[in-house]
């Protein structure tokens, strides 16, 4: 689990990671990794996609968004990945 920031409410926004593996995508080899964020109420299914030095974020719908904003957490999620901090 790794701590991202908090939301409005002062309450910790998390990323769990719960899988990754690699996709042969033409000549090139994507990672995908799948996981959750979360702020210990609600919580939100994560897919991020890490294809030729472009990182894909796709966040499933949640009330989490209500609380912290979405982009600010796709910009952490992806220097996240870009910086393969994700073990």
């Amino acid at each position: 689990m790794i701590y991202l920031t908090n939301d409005s409410l002062d309450q910790a926004v998390y990323f769990e990671l719960r899988g990754r593996k690699p996709r042969r995508c033409g000549s090139g080899i994507d990672q995908l990794y799948f996981g959750f964020l979360g702020n210990g109420v609600h919580e939100v299914a994560v897919t991020l996609r890490n294809s030729r030095g472009c990182v894909e974020v796709v966040f499933g719908s949640s009330q989490l968004f209500s609380f912290v904003e979405k982009e600010a957490l796709r910009k952490m999620l992806v220097e996240m990945v870009a910086g393969e901090t994700m073990h």
